[in-house]
């Protein structure tokens, strides 16, 4: 594949449409456990976009075309999901986390996905400077998942099933970290 021009914005309004049409593909569906309801959507993102949310939530744009999402945040912003990561060892008073799909299936396995994650993580240690990890918890099943954080340096820190209220967090599971790099 030639190289693409591979871009990220913060999300606005006016993608939460598009979103909420991604959340229906079933390459998304079957691990994003949320609603695809546009109302449902709005509820779960307008927060992000007026900065009531401290998650930070983005779009993957190729070319200028929206092709997917993904969003960072401290850990510790969130007391549950803190205890839950550490529980699976991550420090989460020092870590970030993100989570990330590409909603287009026609681009899926294309390493869209490996090389967005890599670039976001070195963004994300820039944006948290406190952060000495970024941290994805990921259900097992998931190889495609899994396998694009490994492609992004991420490293296997944990197995098992995350004490978590989110649906999508349900079954077994695996957390992946990347460290800060050692400054030169």
């Amino acid at each position: 594949m030639a190289a693409l021009d591979v871009s990220l914005r913060p999300i606005t309004r006016d993608d939460l449409p598009r979103i909420a049409g991604w959340l229906t593909e079933p390459h998304v569906a079957a691990w994003w456990q949320t609603s695809s309801d546009l109302t449902d959507v709005e509820a779960e993102y307008l927060p992000c976009i007026t900065g009531d949310d401290p998650t930070e939530v983005f779009a993957i744009e190729i070319e200028g075309r929206p092709i997917g999402l993904i969003q960072r945040y401290l850990i510790g912003d969130d007391a549950g999901w803190a205890r839950a990561m550490a529980a699976a060892g991550v420090r989460a008073d020092r870590s970030a986390g993100i989570d990330y799909f590409v909603g287009d299936p026609a681009l899926v396995g294309k390493g869209i996905g490996s090389a967005v994650i890599a670039s976001f993580t070195d963004q994300t240690f820039s944006r948290y400077p406190t952060a000495d990890a970024v941290a994805v918890a990921v259900q097992q099943a998931n190889r495609a998942s899994w396998r694009a954080l490994e492609r992004a340096g991420y490293v296997r820190l944990w197995a098992g099933q995350l004490d978590s209220d989110d649906p999508s967090d349900a079954g077994p599971a695996y957390v992946y970290a990347k460290s800060r790099p050692a400054a030169a």
